[in-house]
């Protein structure tokens, strides 16, 4: 199902609240209040213009909805308070005889006065209770995955710096006594040592662009050219030195899609990058954009022996590598996690599979485009 997500302005979305923390209310909050209140009074009025039988009964069930959806989509109880108490009295008002003014002596009128502010404080407790819990899934979610990036981390900078030390370390004490082929060997791999610390760098970088804005768990996304991210993700991967040939297919159609253009690259760099290192016997690698019914669909695939079947299940998890300690390039680690973070705050998904059985990896990233098509008519 597809998620309702309008790209409201951050000062309409940010909370006030009065004298109580349950009394919150934001820009958001009054325009979608405002919007089913009117919504409601124009349509209780088009049903009364050709009502003939002058029942009225339908008003304060359409009021009732009225309150319970305020409720439902805002947070706090101020508006759904609100929304009951001029919905009494606008049902009062407007849609009971005598039209057009106001008798607290009514029958029905307490009743319907104690139901709204009933459904009101009910729903708002509900709905706000449920919010809370999200919240607290999302903040246990996000505290694993920094937990694991961390004892990631940890081995990952390590592991290439004891390199580094080693093979300096070497070249000063012996430098005189080394051969120009071991002095060449030893600046190798001091040097693939410091590209791989850029790598994690870079990886790291990326995980404190998320939560910049104040939250913790999304970014800031803008409209970009899907296409131009893919190319600046492939020039980078190109420029360090990469040998495998990409090939990138794309639409006849330009895709704009609401994301962190930076995050997303990074992500992409890190899958080419994966198949480079782990793509044993990969000889190229294919970059596909597609759209997906409401979806942009970026999959990278390589022609190598594909994923260990033991893997398939943890490829995004970086604790579930950490035993390989063998060689630290057949350690995923935190590239591949810091992918599935960066998804996971775009609200996009990704995942790892094997082409076939005779091999070949292939990494599938999707992303909504909710933003191109709240603009289409």
């Amino acid at each position: 199902m597809k998620k309702w997500n309008i790209p409201w302005p951050g000062q309409w979305t940010k909370k006030k609240k009065i004298f109580h923390s349950s009394l919150l209310y934001s820009g958001k909050d009054f325009i979608v209040s405002a919007a089913l209140f009117f919504v409601t009074v124009v349509l209780c009025l088009l049903l009364r213009s050709v009502d003939t039988h002058r029942d009225t009964s339908y008003v304060a069930v359409i009021f009732f909805l009225d309150v319970f959806l305020t409720a439902l989509l805002t947070d706090g109880y101020l508006f759904s308070i609100l929304i009951a108490v001029t919905g009494v009295l606008c049902v009062d008002y407007v849609f009971t005889a005598p039209y057009w003014e106001i008798s607290f002596t009514l029958a029905g009128f307490p009743l319907t006065f104690v139901v709204m502010m009933f459904i009101s404080v009910v729903t708002g407790m509900l709905t706000s209770r449920a919010k809370q819990v999200e919240i607290l899934k999302r903040e246990a979610e996000r505290e694993r995955i920094h937990s694991n990036l961390l004892r990631a981390v940890s081995h990952d900078i390590r592991t290439p710096l004891t390199g580094i030390v080693g093979a300096t370390d070497v070249l000063m004490e012996q430098e005189e006594t080394l051969t120009a082929e071991q002095r060449h060997q030893l600046v190798s791999a001091a040097n693939e040592d410091a590209r791989w610390l850029i790598r994690i760098v870079e990886n790291l970088l990326s995980i404190t662009r998320i939560g910049a804005q104040g939250d913790d768990t999304k970014v800031t996304k803008t409209l970009a050219v899907a296409e131009e991210v893919i190319e600046g993700a492939v020039a980078k991967f190109t420029k360090r030195g990469n040998q495998l040939p990409v090939h990138v297919h794309l639409p006849q159609e330009v895709l704009l899609v609401p994301m962190d253009e930076l995050l997303i690259e990074q992500v992409l760099l890190n899958l080419l990058e994966n198949a480079a290192i782990h793509g044993e016997g990969a000889t190229e690698i294919d970059v596909t954009l597609e759209r997906h019914d409401d979806m942009s669909r970026i999959t990278v695939e390589d022609n190598g022996v594909g994923i260990a079947h033991d893997k398939l299940d943890n490829l995004f998890d970086s604790s579930a590598h950490q035993s390989q300690q063998g060689d630290r390039k057949r350690n995923m680690g935190i590239g591949l996690s810091v992918c599935k973070t960066v998804m996971q705050a775009h609200d996009g998904t990704i995942r790892g599979e094997n082409v076939s059985r005779h091999g070949g990896a292939r990494f599938v990233i999707e992303l909504p485009m909710e933003e191109e098509d709240d603009h289409e008519d």
